[in-house]
């Protein structure tokens, strides 16, 4: 799947851009990140396949944690349109990518942590063969962000 990169800001400063939004506690998501996380992943799967961009969300109540599943044609998130235009040329036409996006202040220095998963293509047809890697990533940025959640309050 390839996007104008023109027509992807036109369409994120448009809210032209499918999302969804859940909530899960911090417990929930430990308890089984599979379950968990495997709607956002199939929402945005459905939405390749209709050759439309998408981004799901999930954020952990009672905490700043924010996990998102978006596509994009460069690793920033989805909601700086700027940085996405600084960095590449509006004529310009790119491939679609899949990023597991994770916020939250406590995750490290940045507060973000965004990481490409595959192409458009490969996740809509072989999304099955991503779950493991991708829940993966999700426990990788719980356990940093407890982690630091711990560091902080020691402090």
């Amino acid at each position: 799947m390839k996007q104008n990169i023109a027509a992807l800001i036109d369409a994120i400063n448009n809210d032209q851009i499918a999302s969804q939004t859940s909530e899960v506690t911090l417990a929930a998501l430990k308890k089984n990140i599979a379950k968990t996380m495997l709607p956002l992943y199939e929402f945005v799967q459905q939405h390749l396949a209709k050759e439309e961009l998408a981004v799901a969300e999930l954020k952990v109540k009672k905490t700043d944690l924010v996990f998102r599943v978006e596509t994009n044609v460069v690793n920033l998130p989805l909601g700086e349109p700027a940085r996405i235009e600084k960095f590449m040329s509006d004529e310009e036409t790119a491939g679609v990518n899949v990023y597991l996006v994770a916020v939250g202040e406590q995750l490290n220095p940045s507060g973000l942590r965004i990481d490409e998963m595959t192409n458009a293509e490969e996740f809509t047809d072989h999304l099955t063969d991503h779950l493991t890697a991708m829940d993966d990533w999700v426990q990788g940025q719980l356990d940093a962000f407890e982690g630091n959640e711990s560091a902080i309050d020691e402090k």
